[in-house]
Protein backbone atom coordinates (compact mmCIF):
# COMPACT_ATOMS: atom_id res chain seq x y z
CA UNK A 1 0.00 0.00 0.00
CA UNK A 2 1.38 3.69 -1.18
CA UNK A 3 -0.91 6.56 0.01
CA UNK A 4 0.47 9.97 1.05
CA UNK A 5 -1.40 12.97 1.57
CA UNK A 6 -0.04 17.02 0.84
CA UNK A 7 -1.09 19.87 1.90
CA UNK A 8 -3.93 21.63 -0.52
CA UNK A 9 -3.55 25.45 -1.03
CA UNK A 10 -7.03 26.55 -3.11
CA UNK A 11 -7.32 29.80 -4.45
CA UNK A 12 -10.09 30.70 -6.46
CA UNK A 13 -12.19 34.05 -7.34
CA UNK A 14 -15.46 33.59 -5.59
CA UNK A 15 -18.93 34.61 -6.78
CA UNK A 16 -21.55 36.36 -4.71
CA UNK A 17 -24.83 36.05 -6.15
CA UNK A 18 -27.79 37.93 -4.17
CA UNK A 19 -31.38 35.89 -5.33
CA UNK A 20 -34.07 38.00 -3.73
CA UNK A 21 -33.80 41.58 -2.14
CA UNK A 22 -33.25 41.67 1.64
CA UNK A 23 -35.96 44.27 2.30
CA UNK A 24 -38.10 46.23 0.50
CA UNK A 25 -41.09 48.52 1.17
CA UNK A 26 -43.44 50.62 -0.40
CA UNK A 27 -41.81 54.28 -0.26
CA UNK A 28 -42.41 54.41 2.95
CA UNK A 29 -40.76 54.22 5.91
CA UNK A 30 -40.19 50.86 7.70
CA UNK A 31 -42.11 50.25 10.92
CA UNK A 32 -39.75 49.77 13.95
CA UNK A 33 -41.33 46.15 14.95
CA UNK A 34 -39.94 45.23 10.96
CA UNK A 35 -37.29 47.30 10.68
CA UNK A 36 -33.89 45.60 8.23
CA UNK A 37 -30.56 43.69 10.52
CA UNK A 38 -28.23 43.46 8.18
CA UNK A 39 -25.28 40.87 9.46
CA UNK A 40 -22.53 39.28 6.76
CA UNK A 41 -22.36 36.10 5.88
CA UNK A 42 -18.88 34.63 5.00
CA UNK A 43 -18.69 30.59 3.47
CA UNK A 44 -15.22 29.23 4.14
CA UNK A 45 -16.11 25.60 2.39
CA UNK A 46 -14.79 24.75 -0.66
CA UNK A 47 -18.30 24.23 -2.34
CA UNK A 48 -20.98 27.00 -2.91
CA UNK A 49 -23.45 27.34 -0.39
CA UNK A 50 -27.29 28.01 -0.89
CA UNK A 51 -28.79 30.72 1.55
CA UNK A 52 -32.81 30.58 2.65
CA UNK A 53 -34.43 32.75 5.11
CA UNK A 54 -37.58 31.42 6.42
CA UNK A 55 -37.66 28.53 3.70
CA UNK A 56 -37.27 31.00 0.81
CA UNK A 57 -34.17 31.19 -1.64
CA UNK A 58 -32.11 34.55 -0.71
CA UNK A 59 -28.44 34.04 -1.66
CA UNK A 60 -26.33 32.05 -3.27
CA UNK A 61 -22.35 32.29 -1.67
CA UNK A 62 -19.54 30.62 -4.09
CA UNK A 63 -16.04 28.90 -2.23
CA UNK A 64 -14.74 31.75 -0.20
CA UNK A 65 -17.04 34.35 -0.60
CA UNK A 66 -18.83 36.80 1.98
CA UNK A 67 -21.82 39.02 1.64
CA UNK A 68 -23.72 41.69 3.93
CA UNK A 69 -27.30 40.85 3.93
CA UNK A 70 -30.21 42.57 5.27
CA UNK A 71 -33.63 40.99 6.07
CA UNK A 72 -36.47 41.88 7.96
CA UNK A 73 -36.46 42.36 11.95
CA UNK A 74 -39.28 39.52 12.13
CA UNK A 75 -37.60 36.69 9.94
CA UNK A 76 -36.50 33.75 12.37
CA UNK A 77 -34.57 31.07 10.37
CA UNK A 78 -31.62 31.24 8.02
CA UNK A 79 -31.03 27.50 6.65
CA UNK A 80 -27.98 26.79 4.32
CA UNK A 81 -26.88 23.71 2.72
CA UNK A 82 -23.99 23.05 0.56
CA UNK A 83 -23.50 22.16 -3.65
CA UNK A 84 -22.86 18.28 -4.32
CA UNK A 85 -19.63 17.45 -6.69
CA UNK A 86 -20.28 14.59 -9.35
CA UNK A 87 -17.85 12.25 -10.04
CA UNK A 88 -15.83 11.23 -13.60
CA UNK A 89 -19.22 9.25 -14.47
CA UNK A 90 -21.45 12.28 -13.94
CA UNK A 91 -22.99 10.64 -10.90
CA UNK A 92 -24.07 13.29 -7.75
CA UNK A 93 -22.15 12.45 -4.57
CA UNK A 94 -24.04 12.46 -1.86
CA UNK A 95 -22.58 14.15 1.49
CA UNK A 96 -22.66 14.38 5.43
CA UNK A 97 -23.99 17.63 5.14
CA UNK A 98 -27.86 18.49 4.96
CA UNK A 99 -29.95 21.66 5.41
CA UNK A 100 -28.60 23.73 8.65
CA UNK A 101 -30.57 26.02 10.74
CA UNK A 102 -29.44 29.06 12.16
CA UNK A 103 -31.29 31.16 14.54
CA UNK A 104 -30.90 34.92 12.95
CA UNK A 105 -31.68 35.92 16.60
CA UNK A 106 -28.07 33.90 17.43
CA UNK A 107 -26.24 35.84 14.81
CA UNK A 108 -23.78 38.79 15.83
CA UNK A 109 -22.85 40.26 13.03
CA UNK A 110 -21.26 37.43 11.26
CA UNK A 111 -22.45 34.64 10.49
CA UNK A 112 -19.28 32.19 9.40
CA UNK A 113 -20.08 28.97 7.46
CA UNK A 114 -17.27 26.48 8.07
CA UNK A 115 -15.62 22.95 8.43
CA UNK A 116 -17.14 22.50 12.18
CA UNK A 117 -20.93 22.29 12.67
CA UNK A 118 -22.29 22.25 16.36
CA UNK A 119 -18.84 21.20 17.19
CA UNK A 120 -18.32 18.21 14.64
CA UNK A 121 -15.46 18.62 12.23
CA UNK A 122 -16.56 17.45 8.75
CA UNK A 123 -13.60 17.34 6.28
CA UNK A 124 -13.40 17.08 2.14
CA UNK A 125 -10.68 15.50 0.12
CA UNK A 126 -9.18 16.20 -3.61
CA UNK A 127 -8.18 12.93 -4.37
CA UNK A 128 -5.37 12.00 -6.93
CA UNK A 129 -4.83 8.84 -8.89
CA UNK A 130 -0.95 8.37 -10.04
CA UNK A 131 -1.64 4.59 -11.15
CA UNK A 132 -3.17 2.95 -14.50
CA UNK A 133 -5.87 1.45 -12.35
CA UNK A 134 -9.53 3.22 -11.78
CA UNK A 135 -10.96 3.30 -8.36
CA UNK A 136 -14.18 4.04 -6.40
CA UNK A 137 -13.81 6.07 -3.26
CA UNK A 138 -15.90 5.43 -0.01
CA UNK A 139 -15.51 6.66 3.56
CA UNK A 140 -15.91 4.47 6.50
CA UNK A 141 -17.76 6.00 9.24
CA UNK A 142 -16.61 2.72 11.60
CA UNK A 143 -19.73 0.86 10.76
CA UNK A 144 -20.69 1.33 7.10
CA UNK A 145 -19.38 2.71 3.87
CA UNK A 146 -20.73 5.44 1.66
CA UNK A 147 -19.77 5.45 -2.06
CA UNK A 148 -18.51 8.97 -2.37
CA UNK A 149 -17.43 8.90 -6.06
CA UNK A 150 -15.48 7.46 -9.13
CA UNK A 151 -12.00 8.01 -8.87
CA UNK A 152 -10.46 7.11 -13.16
CA UNK A 153 -7.20 6.14 -13.39
CA UNK A 154 -4.26 8.52 -14.84
CA UNK A 155 -4.15 8.58 -18.40
CA UNK A 156 -2.26 10.41 -20.91
CA UNK A 157 0.16 11.78 -18.45
CA UNK A 158 -3.36 13.55 -16.63
CA UNK A 159 -3.29 12.21 -13.03
CA UNK A 160 -6.87 11.24 -12.39
CA UNK A 161 -8.76 12.99 -9.60
CA UNK A 162 -12.36 13.47 -8.15
CA UNK A 163 -13.23 15.88 -5.61
CA UNK A 164 -15.63 14.17 -2.74
CA UNK A 165 -18.35 16.07 -0.85
CA UNK A 166 -18.27 16.29 3.08
CA UNK A 167 -18.06 13.83 5.62
CA UNK A 168 -18.60 13.33 9.38
CA UNK A 169 -14.56 12.84 10.85
CA UNK A 170 -14.70 10.80 14.03
CA UNK A 171 -11.44 8.85 15.11
CA UNK A 172 -12.70 5.42 13.11
CA UNK A 173 -13.22 7.24 9.87
CA UNK A 174 -11.28 6.10 7.04
CA UNK A 175 -11.01 7.12 3.10
CA UNK A 176 -11.04 3.87 1.34
CA UNK A 177 -9.81 3.57 -2.61
CA UNK A 178 -11.71 0.13 -3.53
CA UNK A 179 -10.33 -2.10 -6.35
CA UNK A 180 -14.00 -2.50 -7.47
CA UNK A 181 -13.89 1.12 -10.04
CA UNK A 182 -17.83 1.64 -9.10
CA UNK A 183 -19.23 -0.03 -6.34
CA UNK A 184 -16.38 0.11 -3.45
CA UNK A 185 -16.31 -3.45 -2.36
CA UNK A 186 -13.31 -5.37 -2.80
CA UNK A 187 -9.90 -4.97 -1.95
CA UNK A 188 -8.66 -1.21 -0.79
CA UNK A 189 -6.17 0.60 0.12
CA UNK A 190 -7.14 3.92 2.98
CA UNK A 191 -6.21 6.81 4.98
CA UNK A 192 -6.82 6.61 8.16
CA UNK A 193 -7.97 9.02 10.63
CA UNK A 194 -4.99 10.30 12.10
CA UNK A 195 -3.66 11.16 8.25
CA UNK A 196 -7.71 12.71 7.67
CA UNK A 197 -7.10 15.03 10.92
CA UNK A 198 -4.35 16.83 9.17
CA UNK A 199 -7.33 19.02 6.89
CA UNK A 200 -6.91 23.02 6.49
CA UNK A 201 -8.68 24.82 8.91
CA UNK A 202 -12.09 26.38 8.15
CA UNK A 203 -12.64 24.69 4.54
CA UNK A 204 -11.81 20.77 6.18
CA UNK A 205 -10.12 20.50 2.99
CA UNK A 206 -7.27 17.21 2.15
CA UNK A 207 -5.60 16.19 -0.82
CA UNK A 208 -5.07 12.96 -1.28
CA UNK A 209 -2.89 10.54 -3.57
CA UNK A 210 -2.93 6.83 -4.49
CA UNK A 211 0.59 5.60 -6.01
CA UNK A 212 -0.53 2.20 -5.96
CA UNK A 213 -3.71 0.27 -6.22
CA UNK A 214 -5.50 -2.44 -4.65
Amino acid sequence: MSIRVIPFDFVRPVLVGVLVAGCQSDGGSLAPSNAPVTFTVANSLIAPVTILIDGAPYALLDRGASSSLTVSSRSEWLVWTSAKPKDANGVLIPDDIGEIRVSLAGINRTLEIANVIQDQPYITAGVFNDTDVPVSIGVFNGSTVECAGALPAAANGKTGFVQIGYYRLSTTTEVRAYHDPLHCTGSYVYWPSSVLVSFAPKTGLLSLIMESAP
